[in-house]
């Protein structure tokens, strides 16, 4: 009796002992994205103030080719890592190895081919920056390993601590480069720094090592499973850079510049609360996979809760917008104004797709995600296509129009799966559509009727937006409120 109390304790322990590890993981790993994204947002708006649209724009084509280089060298062999049940030495070295023998590759192949892309937008400083920023592909390649063995270990503040660090360092270098009036460069050198910096500090925060050891067996099984993380990543990034290599082209750097400018400030909130909502979303329906009734009635209060909080966000941020830019970015950035506003409406509908999207995923049907995936791409080319030759607001109209035709497409087999379909999904987050739309227009009308200096002005207009969407809100008692109050109150519980 007394033995099995002891083996019954203990196994307590370790499952606390567990809790608190995952725990700790996801604080840290939060605390990480948070930290790197806030010190990155900071250093941007600095070096905004310092250099000209032009040389974001030279910096975003850039930026095009060595994704698309680093699709090949890190998505597939660091998450087979991370998903394989037992990953060995040899498992890790081999990866290493591989994955910078593929950087070894794409860099002689960005190397020999920059003078004619260079030659292809026109731009002949792209030769010699293509060639030096091309360096960061083995950093790159190193530091994915690096962070498969921090994952499988939840080291994750080891990483944080790396990444702050080198964000840190390499824009203070980045903003004393511009002061100093090396334009693009100071871009460029800051991204080689933060690559390099993140792979010096995790050598002395972590303790692996690579082995003199490769294995084509251990390589074998990695490729099998990593092929086709790559070929997703692949399909999902070339979409991604279509939009500058085509700005880039047809247009001019500046304008690819201001396009940008005009994507960071909404893409940043966004992608902050979409990965966190991901991140818990997806095991968590995944849990319950087996009963629709739950999944749905989950599903419901995450995509009441996500509306509630990028709606507002992008609202408030679209009527804010123009003072917003003078106070933080200076008047020379005023053209990004209306394409920020274009793009606040367009990821105002993210929540809808993220969900339906976790819900596929978490019923295990990435068949039906993979096939609406390749359709929604195909119709969203053709828009590309068909708008390039009316000008940048057209073109991101047009990634509106392929957002709204998407909606439907997302929730149609979601609805046959759990039942929760198009016409409850928009009643569920209409109340915070309504008082978003509200919020705004009273955001706009007061920015229009107070005398104020601009920044006074824009801490004013918040302020209203706030209270206005928090009073109305609770006026017509939106069912997310509740969600958030009971959420709250059962953190607070747990915590005592």
């Amino acid at each position: 009796m007394e033995n099995r109390t002891c083996e019954h304790l203990n196994e307590k322990w370790c499952c606390h002992l567990k809790n608190n590890t995952i725990v700790s993981a996801f604080f840290w790993k939060a605390f990480e994205k948070m930290g790197t994204k806030g010190i990155q947002f900071i250093i941007q708006i600095f070096l905004a103030r310092l250099l000209l649209p032009d040389d974001y724009g030279m910096a975003a084509i850039l930026a095009v080719f060595i994704t698309l280089s680093n699709v090949f060298i890190q998505s597939g062999f660091s998450t087979a890592l991370i998903q394989k049940k037992e990953a060995s030495e040899v498992d890790f070295s081999t990866a290493l190895y591989t994955s910078f023998g593929i950087a070894l590759v794409f860099y002689a192949a960005l190397f020999a081919g920059a003078p004619w892309i260079a030659e292809f937008y026109g731009m002949r400083e792209l030769k010699t920056l293509l060639r030096a920023i091309a360096a960061v592909l083995f950093a790159g390649a190193v530091n994915s390993i690096q962070y498969a063995y921090i994952s499988r270990k939840l080291q994750f503040r080891s990483y944080t601590m790396a990444a702050v660090l080198s964000s840190g360092c390499s824009g203070i270098l980045g903003i004393c480069l511009a002061r100093g009036g090396y334009g693009v460069w100071a871009l460029v050198i800051q991204q080689i720094a933060a690559n390099y910096l993140t792979v010096i500090f995790l050598l002395f925060f972590v303790r692996w090592r690579p082995k003199p050891v490769f294995s084509m067996q251990s390589l074998q099984e990695m490729f099998g499973y990593g092929w086709k993380i790559l070929g997703s990543g692949l399909i999902n990034s070339l979409y991604m850079s279509m939009y500058n290599l085509v700005i880039g082209k047809v247009y001019s750097s500046e304008l690819l510049g201001f396009y940008n400018r005009g994507d960071q400030f909404p893409n940043m909130l966004v992608s902050n609360v979409n990965d966190t909502v991901q991140s818990i979303v997806l095991p968590v329906l995944a849990n319950v996979q087996e009963e629709a009734g739950r999944v749905k009635e989950l599903m419901k209060k995450g995509l009441v809760l996500n509306a509630f909080l990028i709606v507002p966000m992008m609202m408030g941020l679209a009527a804010v917008s123009r003072p917003l830019v003078t106070v933080l970015l200076t008047d020379k950035w005023l053209a990004v104004v209306p394409y920020m506003q274009l793009l606040c409406i367009l990821y105002m509908m993210y929540p809808v797709h993220t969900m339906n999207i976790q819900c596929m995923k978490a019923m295990g049907r990435s068949d039906l995600f993979l096939k609406l995936e390749i359709v929604k791409k195909l119709i969203e080319t053709l828009i590309l296509v068909l708008t390039i030759p009316h000008g940048l607001a057209v073109m991101i109209a047009g990634q509106m129009v392929s957002s709204v035709i998407g909606i439907p497409l997302n929730i149609y087999p979601v609805s046959r799966l759990i039942g929760y379909g198009f016409r409850e999904q928009m009643r569920d987050i209409g109340p915070t559509v309504f008082t978003g739309l509200l919020m705004a227009g009273v955001v706009w009308l007061t920015g229009t009727l107070v005398c104020l200096p601009v920044l006074p002005a824009l801490v004013l207009q918040i302020s209203v937006g706030v209270l206005v969407f928090a009073g109305v809100s609770l006026g017509i008692k939106n069912p997310a409120v509740g969600y958030a109050v009971r959420a709250m109150g059962e953190r607070h519980g747990q915590k005592n």
